[in-house]
């Protein structure tokens, strides 16, 4: 150190921090470093719950390791404990088992958002039996398909719910045990009970719980993480309803705290979670339901969404978190000012898909002081998550530094052959490669445990289907997602697109395939194609069919318009299903291999001006499928239609 002056070590020393925090803030080194750790402490807290829940992993042991004098549950102003909560569960388990629901059987669920549907689940959980947690918008086919799948003996429902089953007792496919469960939470009078066959329904009611309590026998029965909790539905890729097998470990994984929370518990201690999406959806179920029950939190629970009522339900429910959808954020901001929008004690939102042009606004408006967004599937093992990162980081589903990159061997984005619909493979090597920053690609996911993986139940095609192998070297396994999506030079990830024939429309995965088969099965259809579309202004993307009829008249046009929303409804196509937007041609274009053309469909300009080939355009208009014109189109470009 002789000769060097103090002024220079201090002038040396200055440039290095200097240097060091430009390198910091412009790779955001210590985000990277924070979640690493984060990362760690995670997987060491996620192993000694698998430890406490040992051989009994379901959800109702999940319920059982709570603090039982804490409130588990609020709904539209009554609660319970999850000492109460356990109470009702046991007996309503002991009931269904008096039923005929036994270990490993499987029991359809399809019930309104209510505190039946919560005890139903775990009660089910208890008995060693599976929930198939069916989408309560399906009818017709398309219900009895869910339970085709599932195998379902037994159905529980929700009084509201029991009528839409009359059409299909008869079915063969159909349960052979109806339960209607109202412990209070319905009108006892909405019920149509005069068609129902009495050998076939059984209803049950506080009075029936209460008797039940008095006699609990049934203990509850030994489950590995490797075993199925539950099916959830998902339109995968292509075709109907897929039965995705959630495995008790998803469950242990979702209900375990997140380093933010554990990092700083003084300040998130208090957990109430208040979430009106459904509970038949991985969002809901996960990461309100079992994350509360995980932390010995509060789920607040809504019967459905009302824009005009959700902030007055975040200060009833005494809320500190919110669960969304970035389609729900954006019905929000379009609801009239409450005096309640920042009367609540609400800071955090969690959920996925919310836009970057309504984030901030959304905090704005309501309070909110951190967002949590994360890049999810039901079935899926990929994961992105921008939590905490303030107003910088709108619209983004991730971050991933230089180092965290490095590092990171579970998640990957990977080149896209768009022509292949896959990922790309090295033509030397045949391997797949990482894209570069701002290139696009597939989120895949390395496979550690298949054996603990949600799959696609009794469809190993499907399963297959998302197992890619020799991604990076040989003898690797990777689950693929569809998803493209990008992460930039600054490190920060957002979601692109989907590939392939699914994409996303009011929060749910839209199979292209199954509404080309609904459509193609009708009188008078030659040829279909469906597709998502892009709208500026509208979340996720439109439905679009290109259709040819088999007389391709303008009578045969408007007579085949006015009748298409009713007769895809009786045959079980929901209402988030329904293409937003029709195009009648000639003829559908197909490539060499004689697939529909869609990406030149795609490209096609669904302004009614500037139609070629004498295609004519249409639009949903509520629920009537209307001729696109002048002042229709620019209502949909200004994102005012009600699409």
């Amino acid at each position: 150190m002789d000769g060097i002056s103090t002024s220079v070590i201090a002038a040396a020393t200055a440039a290095l921090v200097a240097g060091a925090a430009y390198i910091d803030g412009h790779y955001n080194i210590r985000r990277d470093i924070r979640q690493l750790r984060g990362d760690k402490r995670f997987g060491e807290r996620l192993q000694r719950r698998c430890q406490d829940l040992g051989g009994y992993a379901s959800l109702y042991h999940h319920l059982e390791m709570t603090d039982q004098g804490v409130e588990g549950l609020w709904f539209e102003g009554r609660s319970w404990t999850y000492g109460q909560m356990k109470t009702e569960v046991d007996a309503l388990a002991e009931i269904l088992h008096r039923n005929g629901v036994g270990f490993g059987s499987f029991v359809a669920v399809f019930m309104t958002n209510s505190p039946e549907m919560v005890f139903t689940i775990i009660a089910i959980a208890k008995l060693g039996a599976v929930p198939a947690l069916i989408n309560i918008a399906l009818r017709s086919q398309t219900l009895l398909h869910c339970l085709s799948v599932a195998g379902a003996s037994t159905m529980v429902a929700t009084p509201d719910l029991t009528v839409h089953l009359m059409d299909i007792l008869d079915d063969p496919v159909m349960a052979k045990l109806c339960i209607s469960l109202n412990v209070g939470s319905f009108n006892e009078t909405s019920e149509p009970l005069a068609r129902k066959p009495p050998s076939r329904f059984r209803e049950i009611w506080q009075d029936n719980l209460i008797t039940a309590s008095r006699h609990i026998t049934h203990t509850q029965a030994p489950r590995q993480l490797k075993d199925i909790a539950c099916l959830i539905y998902t339109s995968g890729t292509t075709g109907k309803p897929k039965a995705c097998s959630i495995k008790n470990m998803q469950f242990a994984l979702v209900s375990t705290r997140v380093p933010l929370d554990s990092d700083n518990p003084k300040h998130y201690s208090t957990i109430r979670i208040y979430s009106c999406l459904p509970l038949f959806h991985g969002t809901c179920l996960f990461t309100a339901l079992c994350y509360a029950m995980g932390t010995s939190g509060t789920f607040c629970l809504g019967r459905r969404f009302s824009a005009s009522n959700f902030s007055k339900a975040l200060v009833d429910s005494k809320a500190t978190r919110m669960l969304y959808v970035g389609e729900l954020c954006r019905y929000l901001l379009k609801a009239p000012p409450s005096p309640y929008d920042r009367a609540h004690n609400c800071t955090i939102a969690a959920g996925n898909g919310l836009s970057g042009d309504v984030w901030n606004k959304f905090m704005d408006r309501y309070g909110i002081e951190e967002i949590r967004e994360f890049y999810r599937s039901t079935e899926g093992l990929a994961k992105f998550d921008n939590f905490g990162s303030g107003r910088i980081s709108a619209g983004k589903v991730g971050f991933e530094g230089p180092i965290y990159h490095y590092f990171n061997e579970h998640t990957y984005l990977v080149r896209y052959d768009t022509e292949k619909e896959a990922p790309w493979r090295d033509p030397k090597t045949g391997f797949c490669a990482v894209t570069k920053p701002g290139q696009p690609g597939e989120a895949i996911a390395r496979i550690n445990n298949i054996e603990t993986m949600s799959d696609y139940l009794n469809n190993d095609k499907a399963n297959q289907e998302k197992i890619i192998r020799n991604v990076f070297k040989k003898g690797d396994q990777f689950q693929r997602t569809g998803d493209l999506l990008v992460r930039h030079r600054s490190g920060w990830i957002h979601f692109l697109d989907r590939s392939g024939d699914t994409y996303r429309w009011q929060s749910e995965n839209v199979s292209a395939g199954e509404v080309r088969e609904h459509i193609g099965h009708l009188v008078g259809v030659h040829d279909v194609t469906v597709f998502g579309t892009k709208l500026d202004g509208y979340d996720g993307q439109a439905g679009a069919a290109a259709i040819t009829l088999s007389v391709p008249t303008l009578e045969n046009e408007e007579a085949f318009a006015a009748k298409l929303y009713d007769a895809l409804r009786l045959r079980g196509v929901t209402h988030y299903q329904m293409p937003r937007l029709l195009r009648f041609m000639h003829e559908i274009e197909v490539n060499a291999t004689f697939k529909h053309a869609k990406t030149v469909l795609q490209a096609r300009s669904w302004d009614p001006e500037k139609q070629v080939q004498g295609d004519s355009v249409w639009w949903l208009d509520g629920n009537v499928y209307r001729r696109l014109d002048k002042d229709s189109w620019a209502s949909i470009k200004a994102a005012k239609a009600r699409l």
